[in-house]
């Protein structure tokens, strides 16, 4: 026969591990709610690229939210042409651009790399700012903190 003790013991762990397995399923339930919208405006946003533009294939997704919450995709067309497809979900506005028409993401990182070069670039976003596309640069600098540049689509110029 199990000792009292024992019996508690062992009855204290079980209810710490159920505990903590539900602590556990609460945790991601939480974090995949709360990633829920962005994943929805991206795949609504390559939906409509794919039915409303000459995007056959999509590579890459943006999200910029600059006073006006904006998802961009980047993709292929028919004949390999690279484009980028802004959606504004508030007013369902959606804006094509085709990559010849703009400065590319390689060459923001380039001119933003040759004028601070101490910082680390940790993510680049297009989206929408002011009536315009931009790619907006999220850097890190030695002292840890944060620094956001945007630069204009068109011809690659700082805005702020």
């Amino acid at each position: 026969m199990i000792k009292d003790d024992t019996r508690q013991t062992i009855k204290f762990c079980a209810w710490l591990i159920v505990f903590l397995v539900l602590a556990y399923v609460v945790a991601v339930l939480i974090f995949y709610k709360a990633g829920q919208p962005e994943a929805n405006n991206n795949h609504a946003t390559s939906q409509i690229a794919l039915k409303k533009t000459p995007i056959k294939e999509v590579h890459d997704y943006y999200h910029l939210d600059r006073g006006v919450n904006s998802y961009a995709v980047k993709g292929i067309g028919k004949k390999h042409q690279t484009y980028y497809f802004v959606y504004l979900p508030g007013s369902k506005k959606g804006y094509l651009l085709a990559a010849t028409e703009g400065v590319s993401e390689t060459k923001i990182k380039r001119a933003y790399q040759a004028k601070k070069p101490d910082n680390q670039i940790t993510q680049i976003n297009l989206g929408w700012y002011k009536n315009r596309a931009v790619w907006e640069v999220t850097a890190k600098s030695k002292t840890g903190s944060y620094r956001y540049q945007l630069y204009e689509f068109k011809n690659g110029s700082l805005i702020s």
